[in-house]
């Protein structure tokens, strides 16, 4: 027997019922693309699971890696830092190696240094003489410090002027001279003229000097001897 439908609940029932029949109505209002949606988002679904889970695998690694160069740039800027260190520390014991090859040098250049300034040498003074000038701390009212440096001028030079007349020359070594130079070298022949009663001159030598202490160089309050850079060089 026929089935009527007369009603949408009659349709209903029937689709409900008739498996078949839902199917056919299923075709027949539905497109193919329509029908296979579902399967096909769950198999897109499935894709994107598993994209994101290889998407946090790959976070993962990235977050490893990071850490790891974080700190291998920590390693690397401690290293930097020793470096500098290392660097400066250098960089201090070549600049005291020159300044005690200056003084080395200076040491026997006195007659040349005389000469430079318009004087004969006779002699430099060893520091037992200069200590003995001085004479014991305390005793001339001079500090402590300046009392070491006078004692341990780089070279102090004894010479005569064209009378016959005694001068002292008092001289500091650097490879670049600087202000300190020409202050130590200006105090000690202050030091020498008063202990002495003898004109006393300070002079430097170097191979070079901070653009800073040029003045006092042209105004003639302090005498350049320039040193040749071949002397430091090793043969």
């Amino acid at each position: 027997m026929a089935t009527v439908i007369n009603t949408s609940d009659d349709l209903l029932k029937l689709l409900a019922e008739n498996a078949e029949f839902y199917q056919a109505v299923r075709r027949l209002i539905l497109t193919d693309e329509l029908i296979e949606l579902p399967e096909r988002f769950a198999r897109f679904a499935a894709r994107v699971d598993d994209f994101i889970a290889r998407q946090e695998q790959f976070n993962q690694r990235i977050e490893t890696a990071v850490g790891e160069l974080q700190g291998t740039t920590a390693r690397l800027e401690t290293s930097v830092g020793e470096l500098q260190g290392t660097t400066a520390r250098l960089e201090t014991s070549v600049g005291e190696l020159k300044g005690n090859t200056a003084r080395y040098v200076v040491g026997v250049l006195f007659g040349e240094i005389a000469e430079q300034l318009g004087f004969t040498f006779r002699d430099t003074l060893s520091r037992q003489q200069l200590r003995q000038m001085i004479g014991p701390q305390g005793h001339t009212n001079v500090d402590s410090g300046d009392r070491q440096s006078f004692i341990r001028a780089d070279l102090v030079v004894l010479a005569d002027d064209t009378a016959g007349d005694t001068h002292y020359i008092a001289v500091e070594a650097s490879y670049t001279g600087d202000a300190r130079d020409t202050a130590r070298a200006r105090r000690n022949a202050h030091l020498l003229q008063r202990f002495t009663g003898c004109p006393a001159h300070a002079a430097i030598a170097s191979v070079r000097n901070d653009q800073d202490i040029q003045a006092e160089i042209d105004g003639g309050e302090v005498h350049w001897y320039a040193l040749d850079p071949d002397d430091f060089t090793p043969e």
